[in-house]
Order: structure tokens, then sequence, then C-alpha cells
């Protein structure tokens, strides 16, 4: 007898896209004179086949599992490298809100620095302890509208920085809400 009478175990588990166990199960209650064993090889007759379909019968599926198996290979891919883009972009919209965070600390720290210099208390200098010793000479009204609009600038100019510093300091507080709840996320939630 050859191959052409019977189809051995695998051969028919992949023609019925089922288990190889499935059928072995099946086969080992068939009668004796439904298979035969060749070089160690064990063949199954139609009618011991058409009985093990039988028995399957709902387990059966259509079509070939290579071609199943092709099939979701290919959807399986296409989503993997549709996510993969997703997850691209989702970096570098990460990378863009960070360089924002580290622009808006270089200006903070920036606009810090000139704070500090216009609040940081000096020592008297020389020149101005001997005017201070010096008897008091009149100061003319022009000097002293001069000195005052000078000093009403210096304050206006604070005020405006203070007021950047402000809503640098809000916006900063902004992004790093947003970054901490993207880094809140597990990797799963991204494309969501």
């Amino acid at each position: 007898m050859t191959e052409e009478n019977g189809k051995t175990l695998t051969q028919l588990a992949n023609e019925l896209g089922v288990s190889r166990d499935k059928v072995i199960y099946r086969y080992k209650k068939l009668p004796e004179d439904y298979y035969f064993k060749e070089n160690n090889t064990i063949y199954i007759k139609e009618a011991g086949v058409q009985q093990i379909i039988d028995e399957l019968g709902d387990d059966v599926t259509e079509g070939t599992p290579q071609e199943e198996v092709e099939q979701t290979t290919i959807s399986i891919s296409d989503y993997l490298i549709e996510q993969l883009a997703k997850k691209d972009e989702q970096i570098e919209q990460l990378q863009k809100l960070i360089d924002q965070q580290q622009q808006l600390n270089a200006e903070d720290k920036k606009l810090i620095k000139e704070l500090h210099q216009y609040f940081a208390l000096e020592a008297p200098k020389e020149a101005e302890i001997k005017k201070l010793e010096e008897p008091e000479t009149t100061i003319t009204d022009e000097e002293q509208e001069t000195e005052a609009s000078e000093s009403a600038q210096q304050i206006a100019k604070l005020e405006e920085q203070i007021q950047k510093a402000e809503q640098l300091n809000q916006e900063k507080e902004r992004l790093e809400q947003e970054l901490s709840a993207l880094k809140q996320k597990k990797w799963y939630q991204f494309w969501k």
C-alpha cells in the first residue's frame, strides 16, 4: 500500500484545520481496518477520514489553516506598522513639549536673574556716601521730574517683566501638567 490510499495524521489535521492532537485522539478510536502503518507512518483510509470528519463536526474549519495564518499575519503586521507610525508621532509631540519646557525654563532663569539684579541690595558706593555727607543742594523741578520719570520707567519695566515672568510660569505649569499626564499613561494608552 502507498500514501495514495490514505492520508497521514498531519495531512488530515492540516486539511481539516484542527490540531494534530484532535486527529490522533479520534484515530485511536478507529477500527484497525480504517488505517494502516507503513515505514512507521500512520495512514488513514477514506472511510476513517470520513468518520473523523463526522466526529469533529463543527471543529472543522473552512479554508486551509495556512491561508488563515497568512491572512492573520498580514493583518497583524499592518496593525503593528500603523501603531508604530502613531508612536512615532507621539514621540515627536513629546519631544516638542520637552523642548518648549526647556526653553521656558531657560527664560524663567533669565528673568529671575534679572529680577535679582534689580532688587539686589548693594552697599552704598563711596561716591554716594560723599554725596550724602555734602550739604544738600537745591534740586530743581526739572531734575525732580526727570528722576521721577526715570523711576516711573524703571518701575514700568519691572512690572512688565514681572507680568512676563508670571505668564511664563503659568505656561510652564500648564506644560508640566501636560507632560505629567503623558508620563502617567501606559504605553498602550498613547493611541487612545
